[in-house]
């Protein structure tokens, strides 16, 4: 799939994600209104360096895999989902557009897997290669004993996965400083945050 097509992809799941398919409007209520009010609020945080694999099975600790000194977007999901999840890797998509990329990248995306076990590095992959993920996107996973820990430490409790909601981190890791965005957050919310954000010295 190329880039226009993929582009076309995400403008129908944007629209088609807040409601999901009608099997699962009645676990997803809280979700089925495209008018989530978004809740952010800026917090301290230290990202751990716990072991994580990316799409392409590299091993690695979290925070070093990455760049010190740029800002930071963060977004939880899990590659089964097919409600919330793929208008998050759309929104993504295009905030990945906006970030240029090389040394002119004005910030690091993540998308952080919260499912241990069906997030396996092949359907990163997948996924990935769906929503026309540049190379700058990291997609990351901690696998069946890290996955856990490392959202304990990102302060990010989804309970069971169909029940989570859209959140997002945008910080910068020098500073430590973050703030968290839940509900239905726009590309143009993520990108102003970034371009918000202090330079590291």
């Amino acid at each position: 799939m190329n880039r226009m097509q993929s582009l076309a992809v995400a403008a129908l799941v944007s629209m088609w994600a807040p409601l999901g398919p009608a099997s699962a409007q009645h676990e997803h209520m809280h979700h089925a209104t495209p008018m989530t009010e978004v809740v952010s609020g800026e917090e301290m945080l230290r990202l751990p360096d716990l072991p994580v694999r990316d799409k392409d099975g590299v091993e690695g600790g979290f925070r070093s895999r990455l760049p010190g000194d740029r800002p930071l977007i963060l977004a939880f999901t899990y590659m089964s989902c097919t409600t919330i999840c793929p208008g998050v890797h759309a929104v993504l998509m295009v905030v990945d557009d906006e970030l240029g990329a090389g040394e002119a990248r004005e910030a690091t995306l993540v998308t952080v897997a919260i499912d241990p076990v069906g997030d396996t590095p092949e359907r990163l992959a997948e996924t990935a290669r769906t929503f026309g993920a540049g190379p700058d996107w990291l997609w990351l996973t901690g696998g069946p004993r890290g996955t856990r820990p490392l959202l304990q430490a990102l302060n990010f409790h989804p309970g069971p996965l169909e029940d989570h909601v859209e959140t997002y981190l945008v910080g910068q890791p020098c500073t430590g400083r973050y703030t968290r965005l839940r509900g239905a957050v726009t590309p143009d919310d993520l990108v102003a945050l970034v371009r918000a954000q202090p330079r590291c010295d």
